[in-house]
């Protein structure tokens, strides 16, 4: 009995379906299968009725999901109680992060860790969500920090930060605004907008709005780079849509204004394998990450951040 089959088992436990769970998992149908099976034989139990709509738990198997879920968890806890113990955190972490967190996250993060964990090799890729995703998935990749709009299949992933997108406009651009200082889609596509290029979270969030809203923006030009895209808002070339932790800095500087978008998010995930337990060195990361957070909100230096 493997912590695998266990998170195998649970998934289609939970969806129902042995077709649904290997999508679902990203594993083919017949390999989880042989799982099932083999957990089967082990215990000597039917742990799931088979028919053409779907698989149900059988006794045994409700016992079996009940008691599951509870030695995950106790193994998770375990894992994090013993690496807290830990008296000196080493090894290799190679941890994917979007450029947008640059200012606010990456750079802290990599300095605090430097300075509570010396023995830890951190290796920082900067890309956008679905490459990092890519490279989580194929195991280049320790952990990473994605959009929620990203796939998740095949990996585990918790949502930490919610952030609202927003418009960055030279100073002095007369924009109108709600009561509660923040602007609606209508008024952002009256402006110029420099965006960045499909895939980029931030670009796949702001056209299916535009899309349900019948809305067609003034595109001015596209970058793959947000940070190009702000310098070139700070020298008064038009507007642009992103989070507000990618553009902290210049807007920290007096170079830009900023406005909330009215109903425009992003949520940031963590995402890492099933296959493989994070090291006490991602642990570790993972708790700086949120403290780094926790302390810009505090400070008002995040506004509108939330942890989920």
């Amino acid at each position: 009995m493997t912590p695998r089959q266990l998170r195998y088992f649970l998934r289609i436990a939970e969806l129902g379906s042995f077709s649904r769970a290997a999508a679902v998992l990203f594993v083919a149908q017949p390999a989880l299968s042989r799982q099932i099976k083999q957990l089967e034989e082990e215990l000597g139990v039917t742990l799931f009725v088979r028919s053409d709509s779907g698989a149900r738990l059988t006794e045994a198997g409700e016992l079996m999901a009940s008691r599951s879920r509870e030695l995950l968890q106790y193994m998770e806890n375990l894992r994090s109680d013993v690496g807290a113990l830990a008296v000196s955190v080493q090894g290799q972490f190679c941890f994917g992060m979007p450029p947008s967190l640059c200012d606010l996250m990456t750079v802290p993060l990599m300095e605090q860790s430097h300075r509570q964990y010396p023995a830890v090799r951190l290796s920082i890729t900067e890309g956008i969500s679905s490459s990092i995703y890519q490279q989580v998935l194929a195991g280049d990749l320790d952990a990473g920090i994605v959009s929620s709009t990203e796939s998740m299949r095949g990996l585990e992933s918790r949502s930490l930060i919610t952030e609202p997108l927003v418009l960055a406009h030279p100073r002095g651009m007369a924009i109108e605004r709600r009561p509660d200082g923040s602007v609606e889609l209508e008024q952002v596509v009256q402006h110029p907008l420099a965006l960045t290029r499909s895939p980029n979270a931030m670009r796949v969030i702001l056209d299916e709005e535009l899309k349900r809203s019948g809305l067609k923006v003034k595109l001015l030009f596209e970058s793959n780079s947000t940070r190009l895209l702000v310098k070139t808002v700070s020298r008064g070339l038009g507007c642009t849509v992103n989070p507000y932790s990618a553009m902290h800095d210049e807007h920290r500087a007096g170079a830009i204004s900023l406005a909330p978008v009215h109903g425009l998010n992003v949520t940031w995930s963590l995402i890492y394998s099933r296959e493989r337990s994070m090291p006490a060195a991602g642990q570790k990361l993972v708790e700086l990450f949120h403290g780094i957070a926790q302390r810009h909100m505090a400070a008002g230096d995040w506004p509108g951040a939330v942890q989920v």
